[in-house]
């Protein structure tokens, strides 16, 4: 191969590779968290009707998929910096919420079904962002002293658990407390292993770079 094509071949930047595989390990996520939530109101026998079913997916893949993402990218743009890795979680978790709130709406609306009104619930998408700031900066500190997976599995768990029993304290009425305890436990625990996998993924790529 000519050098010029060599120069030309150019990895992309890992910025862009770790927000995109962040966002592909994100929407699997999304959509084992709703999987396990309809089983759990099918076994209670709440099953909704099919289009709530696909707004909830819609919402739950486009969350998963955005926070995940802006997560895994600022663990790239932080640099080794924490604070940094936490204004990603910060400032996009949040965001990330609202959107996927909205695109449930329009999804009902789309499909024919009345969407629920009410407030903008700032103050869920308040707890998301210091939720997902602490994991942010957390997770860059386990990829600094090059922690395991096992280790980003206790993070989201114990994470998600804090925001899970804040939530019920804060919000009590907001929806059923084991499809809760899903959604605020699993998710942090998967994203925080979807930022690990992205993380290995770059590693593995620069080392096979590298020994071409």
């Amino acid at each position: 191969m000519s050098t010029s094509a060599q120069t030309v071949a150019t990895p992309e930047p890992e910025l862009v590779t770790r927000l995109l595989r962040g966002a592909w390990l994100g929407i699997i996520l999304g959509l084992l968290i709703e999987g396990m939530l309809l089983a759990v109101q099918l076994f209670q026998g709440q099953l909704p009707e099919p289009v709530r079913i696909a707004a909830d997916t819609v919402q739950k893949i486009s969350w998963s998929s955005l926070v995940c993402a802006v997560l895994a990218a600022g663990q790239a743009v932080a640099r080794g910096a924490g604070g940094l890795a936490g204004l990603a979680g910060l400032i996009g978790a949040p965001i990330a919420f609202l959107l996927a709130r909205s695109l449930h709406k329009a999804t009902l609306e789309v499909l024919g079904s009345e969407a629920a009104g009410g407030a903008v619930p700032w103050l869920a998408a308040g707890i998301k962002g210091a939720e997902y700031a602490l994991l942010g900066a957390a997770i860059l500190w386990l990829a600094k002293n090059e922690r395991g997976w096992k280790a980003h599995v206790l993070l989201g768990l114990l994470v998600g658990l804090v925001t899970y029993l804040l939530t019920l304290w804060l919000l009590p009425g907001a929806g059923n407390a084991i499809q809760r305890a899903i959604t605020e436990i699993a998710h942090p625990v998967g994203c925080a292993l979807a930022v690990f996998i992205a993380l290995q993924f770059n590693r593995r790529m620069g080392q096979n770079t590298a020994g071409d």
